[in-house]
């Protein structure tokens, strides 16, 4: 057995990345400490900016953490790598993502490496990251298994490099690089300027343009999407990222179709076949048919296309088997046979206890070492020596029973970086990244990287996962320009389309029905806003008793208060503290925002960057009003008035930033149907009350259509059911009418049945028709509105039916293009 390395290594052993041994600074070191020495205000400040710009992007944001904790802290001070070093890591690791690949399309082959017991069998079969239904023998495997890659690194006492583990399923964390990279070069502009780095942008154009080659080799003009298990997934700031920095589509499972071998996007107009994907979903939740049946992530028949050679994965399903740790002992002779010579980037010393030799080994030093298991989902390792009695003997009576499920390999000590601590340079545990790409039939390195501070007792725990300290990686360069490498691939044809239809349903349903409820938010914090003003002025005369009655009821129907509480009397102690506690309800306002927040985050990926980084900052400024505003009327409109300024924030961006194609207009159409609802049963119910409060009625569909300044300035404050129901039904200037709002869902619905070839049937023109009947009534007869006659009568038959017909018509969008009902059934009359 080969001697072992580390044993218990102390600090005092580590190598240091700052300081040589005789404790002078190294000299690739010295550029970046000199910046730092001379900046003007200090680092401080330039972390705050960092930090603050990783926080607004969603790079540090946990989606899965109700409290907002972030994921994981930002380090400003770049770890830095020698260009000669680099060099030499590099090779080794385009040798080593060689060798992964290899052995992957044997295993899934041929599999002459356990025929020629090169690997014992049941690293292989008794893997849960074997899927057999990947294996093949017929010559249809892909091209190559193992498209990207990661790997964690280690400089241990001795000064070199070795590999901590491989991440060939989903190797995560190349987006988190370059955006800490462009973070950094805005917030420390200096060093990029006097320090020569390797620039990452023509990594990531050669990254594409191979990722294109991959596809199907009639294929002239390839599709490529990034595959996402949905926003959940803790790195999904990662896959938005790359689909954004690649110029292709985010998709999920529910987004895609299999059919005849081939693998299509459904969107508005249909199926459009997609040819490569950059897979960020696990394997085993990739096909419910072939793989894991529970799985409502993947798509039906996906093993079947990678099959067919109509679509290129990368990775290939099944490639997380490469990175079992239980295969680091044998890679060595793997090698020799696959490649013809030994490993140039050694791993730490590993023992696969199935072994008998290991195993004896590893019994009798069992309290000095980590043991990990290696066939199954759970890595994380366990460290003997800090076990109680108990749960070491119980350790022991596992590896005794089943040996072949773990590995056992000594702790080690990560060499030591600089990491700034808010006020000096302190020494961190270093981990290194590094990325690896397929090019062409090579591979290329991205020329920078993460280093992460471990976490815990072990440089092994969370090896998987993103969290603790992380920090950039600057490799130096003796060419200072840099000479960007053109692409290889020459550019395609393209014919110029502009309004295209080639939207995933499912985005157009979310964006439909974020347009809802940020609508709804605006509505209901307008409604609590014009009721708490009310209240909050102190003495209340019979007409704000009338007015708040009302309002009462449209709250309770709006499910902002308890009905009982909502109908009490409005000078009640009960009425008032109803009121105060809206903020503290974890309905009404709270669900509305919480579904906001839902549906933005599946949205990332069809929002500019200045729409998500200003959207954030408002989101966590209207939360933490509400808080504040918990049973106290004056902090609750504040809150109020923050949620209206939010809104109109976000309408703003979205009417700047967004194109007007089919994105845009599912988003405003949600909206325009969200508040011609609002204009009926809010502004307009009144109306519906008998007996009815005319001055109440009239007051209060001005105020809630926020149209009494307009009102005022035409008919000098004189109130009359004409005029008022004319600007909040009829006037089609008023953005906040009803009219507005009907001719705007026509005009999308119009634009909509152009690009997609999907008809939904317009609203009746009759409903117009009836509201001008009603204003005409009014103007004709001066006594109409002193008494309940036929035309108020008409008035609340016609709201009445204008807001079931707005039902239907919400159900019928829904049918002809979210759940792609046939059309026969999808565009069914809004008559009768």
């Amino acid at each position: 057995m080969e001697s072992l390395r580390g044993l218990t290594s102390s600090p005092a052993s580590a190598y240091d990345e700052l300081v040589t041994g005789q404790k002078s600074i190294r000299y690739h070191w010295q550029g970046i400490l000199s910046v730092i020495r001379s900046l003007p205000g200090g680092l401080s400040e330039r972390v705050e900016s960092a930090r603050r710009q990783l926080e607004e992007s969603g790079a540090t944001v946990n989606l899965l953490d109700d409290r907002g904790a972030p994921r994981w802290a930002f380090d400003p001070l770049p770890f830095v790598i020698a260009p000669h070093e680099w060099a030499t890591l590099e090779a080794g690791l385009i040798q080593r993502a060689h060798l992964l690949d290899a052995t992957l399309a044997d295993l899934y082959g041929s599999q002459i490496l356990l025929k020629e017991q090169l690997l014992p069998p049941m690293l292989v079969h008794a893997n849960q990251h074997f899927l057999r239904p990947v294996q093949v023998t017929d010559g249809t495997a892909p091209h190559r298994h193992l498209a990207n890659y990661a790997v964690d690194l280690v400089r241990l006492g001795d000064g070199r490099w070795y590999v901590l583990a491989d991440h060939t399923e989903v190797p995560s964390g190349i987006g988190y690089a370059l955006e800490m990279r462009r973070v950094l070069a805005r917030s420390l502009p200096e060093a990029f300027r006097s320090v020569p780095i390797r620039h990452l942008r023509p990594f990531v154009d050669r990254w594409h343009d191979a990722l294109q080659a991959m596809a199907p080799a009639d294929i002239a003009q390839p599709s490529m999407a990034v595959l996402t298990p949905g926003s959940l997934s803790a790195t999904y700031f990662e896959h938005v990222y790359l689909s954004r920095l690649l110029g292709v589509s985010l998709v999920e499972g529910g987004d895609l179709v299999a059919r005849d071998g081939q693998v299509s996007i459904k969107t508005l107009a249909g199926l459009r076949p997609v040819h490569v994907l950059l897979r960020r979903l696990n394997s085993t939740f990739a096909d419910p048919l072939e793989l894991r049946a529970d799985s409502a992530l993947g798509v039906t028949g996906m093993v079947e296309a990678t099959r067919s050679g109509r679509i290129a994965l990368a990775n290939a399903l099944g490639s997380g088997l490469a990175e079992t740790p239980a295969l680091i002992p044998f890679l060595e002779r793997v090698s020799q046979r696959l490649l013809g010579r030994g490993l140039d980037l050694p791993s730490l010393d590993v023992w696969w206890l199935g072994e008998p030799a290991a195993l004896a080994y590893a019994l009798a030093n069992l309290d000095l070492m980590i043991v990990r298991p290696c066939l199954g989902a759970d890595r994380e390792p366990i460290v003997v020596g800090m076990l109680e009695p108990a749960d070491r003997k119980a350790l022991e009576e596992r590896i005794r029973a089943q040996p072949g499920q773990f590995v056992a390999q000594y702790p080690m000590t990560p060499s030591l970086t600089p990491k700034w601590n808010g006020r000096t340079l302190a020494p961190s545990a270093a981990v290194l990244r590094a990325f690896v790409v397929a090019d062409g039939d090579s591979y290329r390195v991205l020329p920078g990287g993460l280093v992460r501070e471990p976490v815990g007792d072990t440089a092994l725990r969370s090896l998987g996962r993103l969290n603790g300290t992380l920090k950039d990686v600057w490799v130096l360069t003796e060419d200072a320009a840099d000479v960007q490498v053109p692409p290889t691939r020459r550019f395609h044809q393209l014919a110029v389309e502009r309004g295209s239809a080639d939207l995933q349903s499912r985005v157009a349903d979310n964006l439909f029905w974020l347009g809802r409820y940020i609508e709804r938010l605006d509505n209901d914090a307008r409604l609590l806003r014009t009721t708490a003003i009310r209240v909050a002025q102190g003495t209340m005369g019979p007409r704000d008793i009338v007015e708040l009655r009302l309002l009462g009821r449209l709250l309770a129907r709006a499910n902002l208060m308890d009905r009982t509480t909502a109908l009490a009397s409005p000078d009640s102690a009960a009425f008032q503290q109803g009121l105060a506690a809206v903020a503290a309800d974890d309905r009404g306002l709270a669900t509305v925002l919480d579904a906001i927040q839902r549906l933005a985050a599946t949205m990332r990926d069809r929002f500019s960057a200045d729409m998500t980084t200003a959207a954030g900052p408002l989101m966590s400024e209207v939360r933490h009003r509400l808080l504040a505003a918990r049973g106290n009327l004056d902090p609750l409109l504040d809150a109020l008035d923050e949620i209206v300024r939010f809104v109109a924030t976000l309408s703003g961006l979205a009417q700047e930033n967004m194109t007007r194609g089919t994105g845009w207009r599912f988003l405003d159409l949600g909206r325009r149907l969200e508040r011609a609802q609002h204009v009926l049963n809010s502004a307009l119910s009144p109306f519906a009350e008998s007996p009815i409060d005319w001055d109440a009625a009239m007051r209060l569909a001005l105020e809630l259509c926020d149209s009494t300044i307009t009102y005022r300035t035409r008919y000098l404050g004189q109130l009359q059911p004409a005029p008022v129901l004319d600007l909040v039904a009829l006037d089609d200037s008023n953005p906040r009418a009803l009219m507005f709002q009907l001719h705007a869902i026509d005009g999308h619905l119009a634009y909509l049945a152009r690009a997609s070839h999907v008809r939904v049937p317009l609203l009746p023109s009759s409903l117009e028709k009836d509201f001008e009947a009603i204003v005409r009534r009014f103007t004709d007869d001066e006594q109409a509105w002193h008494h309940e006659g036929l035309a108020l009568a008409m008035l609340r038959d016609v709201v009445a039916d204008a807001d079931r017909r707005l039902d239907q018509l919400s159900k019928a969008i829904t049918r002809a293009y979210f759940s792609h009902v046939p059309a026969a059934q999808a565009v069914g009359s809004f008559g009768g």
